[in-house]
């Protein structure tokens, strides 16, 4: 299993973009860097590009509310984020539904990235 990410500041907003196998291991440590990033540059606007290589599992998304709380990811931020694996979609627009219904999640997920960051800064 293989993962790589990378955190940066555009100058608009904060440009996530991970490649490979998820799992709630990987999440923590993107959330880590992005939530650094963002309060370096006071810009809480999250682009997120995944190419998943597999869906992450189920039950590592369920575990995001708590990863939400631990890191204070609150509606302050507002993230597009992507997912380029169609097969992957699935699990990603459930961990939405659930941060949704919680109330912890500005955000929105996407299949292109052209219409995310259409979304992410037009808000």
């Amino acid at each position: 299993m293989s993962y790589e990410m990378s955190v940066v500041f555009t100058g608009e907003y904060v440009l996530a973009h991970s490649v490979g196998d998820k799992s709630y291991q990987t999440a923590v440590a993107l959330w880590k860097q992005i939530t650094a990033v963002c309060d370096q540059h006071s810009c809480y606007r999250v682009l997120g590009i995944a190419e998943s290589t597999s869906p992450m599992p189920i039950m590592d998304s369920m575990s995001h509310a708590q990863l939400f709380k631990d890191f204070a990811i609150t509606n302050r931020y507002r993230i597009a984020w992507v997912e380029l694996n169609p097969k992957a979609l699935g699990n990603l627009k459930f961990l939405e539904t659930v941060l949704l219904n919680r109330g912890m999640l500005n955000g929105k997920t996407f299949d292109n990235v052209a219409e995310a960051k259409q979304w992410l800064l037009e808000g």
